[in-house]
């Protein structure tokens, strides 16, 4: 059963400084070939909670588990995830061959045959569309061109689990579902991916939503649930219902609902023994 849940939070807390919570008191478990957004509010949290889930920052109270094994133990699971921050982190006076070719290597803990790895390099430029542009300097590139250079250095070792920050800012419409189309796909290669998001073209395309309102989660569940849980005709409409309220009333709203009762309390149930 643990397997089948390979993110699981408990009572996440995350302070700065002795006194202000960022985030407070998350728990929830996400599944394999799940695509999940992180949405709330400007300061709502999205962004601290996604970096406590894979482990680059450390929770004030509470506990994180990644495949089994506690988002403390850095050096057992940095070969497990992959995380794209929200500025791009790739050089820019390389083609976006020799960017994801250098990138693997720097990965590499043995020697392997230079010709297994420009095949592999292939293989991601192929998978991300950018076939028309591995010779081409990243400098040269879109800034969806250089979001998805940055996506693929993260895939090079085939991360079971991928998190990423803000991945369509920037973008305009068309790029941004297309963007989000790639990534549910990768979601459906058996990977858990996990963003966040302050657009709201597409979330029907998340598998499960996870709304922060001022630190507090309000709903985590099907996205397709979201509105007739809100009481609301869209999720435009959402945001201008529930950014005005407390956030407290709200989380335990969410807390005695049917949403949670059956999707993320049996989760966590399954999980109790972690």
């Amino acid at each position: 059963m643990l397997n089948d849940y390979p993110v699981i939070a408990r009572n996440l807390t995350y302070k700065a400084g002795f006194s202000k919570k960022i985030i407070d008191n998350i728990s929830l478990a996400l599944k394999k070939n799940e695509f999940v957004g992180l949405i709330g509010g400007s300061g709502s949290g999205k962004t601290t909670l996604l970096t406590c889930l894979n482990g680059y920052k450390k929770p004030s109270d509470g506990s994180v588990i990644l495949n089994g094994i506690s988002g403390k133990e850095k050096a057992n699971i940095r070969n497990l995830i992959g995380y794209v921050p929200q500025d791009d982190i790739v050089h820019k006076t390389l083609t976006v061959e020799r960017a994801l070719y250098y990138s693997y290597i720097l990965r590499l803990e043995d020697d392997i045959p230079d010709d297994k790895i420009e095949y592999h390099v292939n293989k991601i430029i192929y998978q991300l569309g950018l076939r028309e542009h591995k010779n081409k300097k990243i400098a040269k590139l879109s800034g969806g061109q250089r979001k998805r250079v940055s996506i693929g250095i993260e895939l090079l070792h085939s991360p079971q689990l991928f998190f990423l920050d803000e991945p369509t800012a920037g973008l305009d419409p068309s790029l941004e579902r297309q963007m989000m189309r790639l990534l549910a796909n990768l979601a459906d290669d058996n990977r858990l991916i996990v963003l966040t998001t302050h657009l709201m073209q597409n979330v029907e395309m998340f598998d499960v939503l996870i709304f922060l309102h001022k630190g507090h989660m309000i709903y985590c569940g099907p996205s397709t649930e979201i509105t007739s849980f809100f009481e609301v005709r869209d999720m435009i409409d959402l945001f201008d219902k529930v950014l005005v309220k407390d956030p407290l009333e709200l989380q335990n709203d969410f807390f005695i609902s049917s949403v949670n009762r059956d999707f993320l309390d049996p989760r966590l149930r399954a999980c109790s023994h972690v």
